[in-house]
């Protein structure tokens, strides 16, 4: 079995997670322009509720198998492998099936008893689905990387990402047309008579919500499907002849014990991160509502056309999450994936006690992961408006809010972005406690930050990127300490902080020079999207060319993906 190097696997990974972001901006622009801030609110609600379950049963799973599936290659333990793979599949698959049904039928009756509505909970069951779907994927992802091979989670990431942009909005565009044609012919929508077309347009916006999510559901179980035949014509690289080798297995029993064992410290982590979400749909409304009955005056700016003071809470949590933390969010998920390809030389090195490896696979993370950040953060900051314009263009009351709030998150997207690898490395190599303990205060420092800021007219409608920022800040701090700490090794400060720093300021700041020259030169009427466009191609130019001549690491990356020879170089970290 060819296995993949780091940088292979980076890339392999770093160019899945690309195409699928691309995709998902296909996906949530025009889907942002049809619930606009309100219908987000709902869409985000749902998977506020949803991802904290998702991460109790699913998130530990990849890093679990990814890790097990290495150490237990790299000791030659084949039919310990296998037995791994066939106990995680019965023991979670079956755990998460019965999760699924729970949730679909408690969803309804649960927000009609909490809201008096059934809105919410049709989005929630919607979604329910996704959970038995999501945990199959994730036990064959994480077994497929703890063996390198990246291509199964890369390809399913891409077809789940590519249906999900078909029935998702297929089904949302079909929802609101129906309920449109119902509100013509007789009044109502869903039941409920409404008085005009924009009264009818707001009743259909939680079930167009549910449509979408729902197809949502769908296209992770098209990509279960996928992994399952994969899996049955491909195999795993395992032949007969390595388990002849060694075809001893450790009991079914103690193997699920050391899964859980391993998978609850992770998924506690991953269900404390999901409290920020969480604690976002909690606090934005109802401290922007204290905050407008202290200075209402503070927030007419964002009243008018089909936003009044009663919806303006739920308006700015919409806005915020459906547009700025979204794309806010775009790079960290890029920096995961690192962690990611990471996780198996890490998990190797550190079952055979090579801690220079270790510090090494480290050190080469942290330098990626800091030249995709820092250029991407200084650009949302710098560009937050235009970017916003460029990607939601029409939704002009939704970027008044959310662009304030995606200038502060710039700060966020470097922090978080250095932060998210380091998590998928301590998880794996058994210091999860650190992690979870690091979380837990992360999450407090948000809550009071969001406390301050949020209930401050003067900072209401930014105080969730404020709290964003600040968490993320002592989240990162601490999290990069612990990684070393564990790898007992340094940062190589040149290539992890300076470099990159240097080379996304200069082409960011050439870019914006470029802005103020083209509409100096009035060869625009106005900054709009052809500008954007522009400078981000401009921006992305200078920083490949200023990357490629100071630092070695971009180019290895590249060269993984065409060169044989520079697989060796996936062996010794260039200081160059």
């Amino acid at each position: 079995m060819k296995k993949q190097g780091f940088l292979k696997g980076s890339a392999i990974l770093l160019i899945s997670t690309v195409i699928t972001k691309a995709l998902g901006l296909v996906y949530r622009i025009p889907l942002t322009r049809l619930l606009g801030g309100t219908g987000m609110g709902y869409f985000a609600a749902a998977f506020s509720v949803f991802t904290p379950i998702l991460a109790v049963f699913a998130a530990g799973i990849p890093s679990t198998l990814a890790r097990a599936a290495a150490e237990n290659y790299a000791l030659e333990r084949f039919g310990n492998l296998r037995r791994i793979k066939r106990v995680a599949v019965t023991m979670f698959c079956g755990v998460s099936l019965a999760a699924s049904v729970l949730v679909a039928i408690a969803a309804v009756p649960l927000s009609k008893a909490l809201s008096g509505s059934a809105g919410p909970g049709v989005t929630v069951m919607c979604i329910a689905p996704s959970l038995f779907f999501c945990t199959v994927i994730s036990v064959y992802r994480g077994y497929y990387e703890g063996l390198h091979n990246m291509y199964p989670t890369a390809v399913s990431e891409i077809i789940e990402t590519v249906f999900r942009l078909v029935l998702g909005l297929g089904f949302a565009y079909a929802v609101h047309s129906y309920c449109m044609t119902s509100f013509a012919k007789t009044g109502r929508c869903f039941g409920v008579v409404c008085e005009n077309a924009a009264q009818a347009h707001q009743t259909s916006l939680v079930y167009v919500a549910a449509a979408a999510i729902l197809g949502t559901s769908l296209s992770s179980g098209i990509a279960c499907v996928y992994m399952l035949i994969r899996s049955r014509l491909r195999g795993d690289g395992i032949t007969p002849q390595m388990l002849g080798k060694d075809s001893v297995a450790e009991p079914s029993g103690r193997i699920a014990k050391h899964l859980l064992a391993s998978c609850m410290p992770i998924a506690f982590t991953a269900l404390i991160t999901t409290f920020s979400g969480m604690i976002d749909m909690l606090a934005v409304a109802p401290c922007v509502s204290a905050a407008m009955k202290s200075c209402p005056q503070a927030f007419e700016k964002y009243l008018g056309g089909s936003v009044s003071a009663e919806m303006l809470p739920n308006f700015v949590y919409g806005s915020f999450e459906g547009l700025a933390a979204a794309v806010a969010g775009l790079v960290p998920t890029l920096t995961a994936m690192l962690g990611k390809s990471t996780l198996p030389s890490a998990a190797e090195s550190f079952a055979k006690g090579d801690v220079a490896a270790v510090g090494s696979s480290v050190n080469k993370m942290l330098t990626l992961s800091a030249f995709i950040a820092f250029p991407s953060g200084i650009g949302v900051s710098v560009f937050s408006e235009d970017i916003l314009h460029l990607l939601f263009g029409g939704r002009t009351q939704e970027i008044a809010v959310a662009a304030p709030c995606l200038r502060v998150l710039g700060a966020a997207v470097v922090l978080m972005s250095l932060s998210l690898p380091c998590f998928t490395l301590l998880q794996a190599l058994g210091r999860s406690r650190t992690a979870v303990t690091v979380m837990l205060l992360g999450g407090a420092v948000k809550l009071c930050a969001d406390l301050v800021f949020i209930t401050a007219p003067a900072t209401s409608v930014i105080g969730a990127a404020l709290a964003d920022a600040l968490s993320e800040g002592f989240i990162c701090v601490c999290a990069v300490c612990a990684t070393c700490r564990l790898a007992k090794t340094h940062i190589d400060w040149k290539n992890v902080l300076f470099k990159p720093a240097y080379c996304g300021a200069m082409s960011i700041g050439t870019a914006f020079l470029l802005r103020s020259f083209l509409l100096s030169q009035q060869l625009f009427a106005a900054a709009g999207r052809a500008v954007t466009a522009i400078c981000i191609v401009f921006s992305v130019i200078m920083y490949l060319i200023m990357t490629l001549v100071l630092c070695e690491m971009p180019k290895n990356v590249v060269m993984s993906l065409f060169c044989k020879k520079n697989r060796k170089k996936d062996l010794k970290f260039s200081e160059k």
